[in-house]
């Protein structure tokens, strides 16, 4: 019970000496400030005793010996600090709790009279072994909090992602933009890397957009957005690193069973989760079914010399549904108390068909009307193995070397068949096509790193470690085709694409940091790579081999201000690059559309670009929090796709290193509690965009937008609601723009704790069907206006069970690898 007091009685101190100030007499002001410097305050570091971790949000209460009042108090921050400020000269007993500790108690603290600062050091915390049966852990965690290096989102805070998939999860945190597609954008820019448990995983290998669709969101327990990664990390993703992190495990036995229907997805899933000792034990398994559906219309006129030569309309449909399975384990042991190993696991399989029927009506010297009925089936597996050793020294809890093994592997079988139909339609069937398509990517990487604390009092730290990475990508596409409508298929040679694709990127860093006693933090650091490429474009005869090397350089300055270091100005400048992935370098030619043909360009250079922000943090302990910044991003040969259309109203879109952009923007964040069962959120975004090509002659700009809110309500009885809505403007490319986008959705929860089950009712879009987004392009050759839509209206319910028993406490961390490089598509 003291435990669950204490905290109420520092905040309860603090309320009643705020609103009691201590009668001074009359005295000049001079007098009264020299008497407020004489003050002192206390301070120290929470850290637990097993595993020389800090222990944030601990509570720390300064009490009166003789009355046994708290006369002060303050919580500990991410690195285990606190401070406790405006102290008079006496006697004091300091108490620190948190829950999973035995409580420490420093008795006989002696403040003299002359003020200044009285450093504690290190105070250590004994885990408590006691086990909790039937109790829920309640303490609140903010639903998004400023980290140093990184904002968190807690995913499992949100009562709104439960059934939903890391889709649903990334819409609601802030800085990112998820679109219809599904594609991701971080302060406007898809160059983004996007990591499960510090780590890449060969499920984002094919497409990012559907692997997210493939993770339940159960299985999040938070999103990190790094938009200045250090030079530890990989200098891959201009934008920044996204980095999705699981449920682990508490000590002891626990696990659970989620389940959900909706009208659009349905899931069924379990965890199990065992701890004990030193070795630790995680699995997940679950499925899913999804179904989809939506459509397009388009009109493009071709232009000679600015006059209308031709014109083609075409409107499509079409049906998607997909079944999917995602499987995870992860064992760790502990040697002992400095050394420990690790393997984990993850599985994951779909199964997609997709039936589609587009007409087509061409207006020209040969007019062409006809409609294609196209079954397309999807096959995807991977699998990601990994190793990871750590050692911890004795000299300092900072110190630490580890070793990583890594192997990915991700294949894909896809087909499609389509039959063709002249319009008006008939019974004749005047044109066939088939194909088959298997491709498979394997990676393997090593990575060790170093990290050797300078000086421990005046933390400054040196961190060295180096990488490498090896991929290899093959695939094989076969087409036939009957040009007379019969079923005698024949290959076709020039539409048959086999490529073989190897890249090795080796890379080493060096990084400095440090944090002075006035509460400047400095990073340093600087990272070499250098990149191998071997292709093999078979089917083009196209050989293609590139070597080069990049050093980019990272530097942070930061200023903590505050007794509490509740507020942060940080200053960064990094530079960072963005390798090309084979999406964008396979130049065979897809005539899929006849009258929309598309091809890769494997003579790309990497884009490079250079990124400065600079932010601004503050929060206090009644759960007001405010974040923002300002930043600027430019780069000098960014890759774009590019569509000409010829005289007979063809189009060719193809990637060139052809445009300079830049991105200059304000991120503002701010999260309050008015009162105590009450939370709101939300985010604006304001970005001045421009994307320019001399080669083309070709410059647009635009002012974007974007703003989320969110806000959730606890009511009596176990119940809770939530709402949340966001709003995107509209985005430009090169040659032309898309409209803008808004999501919105209602929850409610009911919990029963006695049986430990959960209830969770969600409303996405329960007004509107479809999500429509209007595109127009305009070029010399062309002008084109079109529309796609897709459902987005979805009402789902999920039941969440839990079972077992277990002890709080706080696990290690584990080190990932993090391949945080490649252009998706």
């Amino acid at each position: 019970m003291k435990k669950i007091l204490l905290p109420l009685l520092v905040c309860l101190a603090g309320y009643v000496r705020a609103q009691n100030p201590a009668t001074m007499p009359a005295t000049p002001a001079i007098q009264a400030n020299i008497k407020a410097s004489l003050k002192a305050k206390i301070s120290g570091t929470v850290m637990d005793a097993a595993q020389n971790k800090p222990v944030e949000f601990a509570t720390v209460a300064l009490l009166n010996p003789k009355t046994e009042k708290i006369v002060g108090g303050t919580t500990t921050n991410e690195v285990g600090k606190f401070t406790i400020a405006g102290v008079d000269a006496g006697s004091y007993r300091l108490m620190v709790s948190f829950i999973g500790y035995e409580n420490k108690t420093i008795n006989n603290i002696n403040v003299s009279p002359d003020g200044g600062e009285l450093a504690l050091g290190v105070v250590q915390m004994q885990t408590d072994s006691r086990t909790l049966n039937e109790v829920v852990v309640t303490a609140e965690k903010p639903l998004v909090e400023d980290k140093d290096d990184r904002l968190v989102y807690n995913a499992d805070k949100d009562l709104t992602n439960s059934g939903g998939t890391a889709v649903d999860v990334l819409k609601k945190v802030p800085l990112l933009t998820v679109d219809p597609d599904g594609t991701v954008t971080l302060k406007g820019s898809t160059s983004i890397r996007v990591l499960i448990n510090n780590k890449p995983s060969s499920i984002m290998a094919r497409s990012i957009s559907e692997a997210l669709q493939m993770i339940p969101a159960e299985l999040i327990k938070s999103v990190e957005v790094i938009t200045a990664p250090s030079a530890k990390y990989d200098a891959e993703g201009t934008a920044g690193v996204i980095n999705i992190i699981t449920k682990n495990q508490l000590q002891g036995l626990t696990g659970g069973l989620n389940a959900s229907v909706g009208s659009r997805r349905d899931n069924l899933g379990g965890n199990f989760n065992y701890k004990r000792n030193k070795l630790s034990i995680t699995a997940y398994g679950g499925g899913n079914t999804s179904d989809y559906f939506g459509g397009s219309e388009s009109f493009r006129q071709n232009l000679l010399d600015g006059q209308v030569i031709s014109t083609i309309e075409q409107n499509s449909a079409y049906k998607n549904k997909g079944r999917s399975g995602f499987g995870s384990f992860n064992i760790d042991y502990d040697l002992d108390t400095l050394n420990r190993i690790g393997i984990d696991a993850s599985f994951g399989g779909e199964g997609r068909k997709t039936n589609s029927t587009r007409d087509t009506r061409v207006t020209s010297d040969d007019p062409q009307h006809f409609r294609r009925y196209n079954t397309t089936q999807n096959r995807n597996r991977n699998m990601d193995v990994n190793f990871n050793y750590t050692k911890t020294f004795k000299r300092s809890k900072e110190q630490e070397y580890t070793f990583l093994a890594q192997y990915n592997r991700n294949f894909n079988h896809s087909n499609y068949a389509l039959n063709q139909f002249p319009l008006p339609e008939s019974e004749v069937i005047d044109y066939r096509e088939r194909n088959n398509n298997d491709n498979q990517q394997n990676e393997f990487t090593i990575q060790t790193d170093f990290t050797y604390p300078l000086s421990t009092v005046k933390r400054r730290i040196l961190e060295i470690g180096t990488k490498a990475i090896l991929r290899d990508v093959g695939s094989e596409y076969r087409l036939e085709n009957a040009r007379d409508g019969s079923l005698d298929f024949q290959e076709d040679p020039n539409r048959a694409n086999m490529f073989n694709y190897q890249q090795l990127v080796w890379s080493s860093y060096g990084s400095f940091r440090m944090r002075t006693s006035n509460r400047w933090g400095f990073n340093l650091g600087g990272r070499l790579e250098l990149t191998n490429i071997d292709a093999n474009f078979i089917s083009t005869s196209t050989k293609f081999n590139d070597r080069y090397q990049n050093f980019l350089p990272n530097i942070t300055v930061s200023k903590r201000f505050g007794t509490g270091e509740d507020r942060r100005l940080k200053l960064n400048y990094s530079q960072r690059i963005q390798r090309p992935s084979i999406f964008y370098l396979n130049p065979y030619v897809n005539y899929s559309d006849p009258k929309n043909i598309q091809s890769g360009n494997p003579y790309l250079d990497p884009e490079l670009a250079h990124s400065v922000e600079l932010s601004f943090s503050t929060f206090s302990k009644n759960g007001t929090s405010i974040n923002a910044m300002v930043f600027g991003r430019q780069t000098n040969n960014a890759i774009e796709r590019i569509t000409t259309v010829d005289t007979s109203g063809v189009s060719s879109s193809t990637f060139r290193n052809i445009a300079r952009n830049a991105t200059y923007g304000l991120e503002l964040f701010g999260s309050a509690r008015p009162v105590k069962a009450w939370n709101i959120s939300g985010s604006f975004g304001l970005n001045r965009n421009f994307l320019n090509s001399e080669a083309l002659q070709i410059r647009n700009e635009n002012w974007s937008y974007r703003f989320n809110l969110n806000t959730w309500l606890k009511l009596p009885n176990d119940f809770s609601v939530q709402a949340n809505g966001s709003y995107n403007s509209r985005r430009i490319q090169l040659q032309g723009q898309s409209s803008g986008f808004y999501y919105y959705g209602f929850s409610g929860r009911k919990e029963f704790k006695k049986q430990k089950v959960t209830v969770t009712a969600n409303f996405e879009n329960p007004f509107r069907r479809y999500n429509t987004i209007v595109n127009q392009l305009r070029t010399a050759t062309f002008i084109s206006d079109g529309s796609n839509f897709n459902v987005i209206r979805n009402i789902r319910l999920s039941v969440n069970w839990r079972f077992g028993k277990m002890n709080a406490g706080q696990d290690r961390e584990k080190k990932k690898i993090s391949n945080d490089d490649g252009k998706r598509g």
